[in-house]
């Protein structure tokens, strides 16, 4: 029953700020307001590199197409100020080195879920993120802190090499719940292909 109404909580949320943040204007996949501007802009000159990952699990293999936050830069800005990821795709964070914390939903529009991979390729926690949009008119500042204090809850507790940003739902739409994946779930990259 909680997670039906956790699901249904997320989607009116959604619907909800879709229908605020994305009416008229601005650049298309993108949130339309002055703080997205910039970002929308930089990714439309200098979009990330592309890959598709693989969620292995037994016999079963979960195709992923995903943009690849490799440098500081990309893994700051994540998926903040898109209006939609759809189905299917996401976000890979790669790290150099361990990193530990969790992520935020600052300037993060749709809902999201989130898993972290060890070293290895094995998960090292999950969580679903909501977004954290600035309802109460707060300073910037203020926004930043506040969406923080949410983050508390994303936090895997272990450290990370990688992590994984899906739409919120597609994976439970595959048929996994983000609380409860398979103990042998392992992340798989695949070879670029050159065209």
């Amino acid at each position: 029953m909680y997670h039906r109404v956790a699901s249904m909580r997320r989607i009116v949320l959604f619907a909800l700020l879709t229908i605020t943040a994305c009416s008229s204007g601005g650049i298309d996949g993108f949130v339309n307001n002055p703080g997205c501007e910039s970002i929308a802009k930089h990714l439309t000159e200098e979009p990330l590199r592309k890959a598709t990952i693989g969620l292995v699990s037994g016999d079963t293999t979960r195709m992923v197409d995903v943009e690849v936050a490799d440098e500081p830069g990309s893994q700051t800005r994540g998926l903040m100020c898109r209006a939609n990821v759809p189905y299917g795709s996401g976000m890979l964070f790669e790290f150099n080195e361990l990193a530990s914390g969790p992520f935020w939903m600052f300037n993060t529009y749709i809902p999201l879920d989130i898993i972290y991979f060890n070293s290895a390729g094995g998960v090292a926690g999950t969580a679903v993120m909501l977004p954290c949009p600035n309802e109460n008119g707060l300073t910037e500042s203020a926004w930043r802190v506040h969406c923080l204090e949410e983050a508390a809850e994303y936090d895997p507790g272990k450290p990370y090499m990688n992590a994984l940003e899906l739409p919120g739902g597609w994976l439970l739409s595959e048929g996994l719940a983000i609380d409860s994946l398979p103990e042998d779930t392992q992340l798989q990259r695949f070879p670029a292909v050159i065209r």
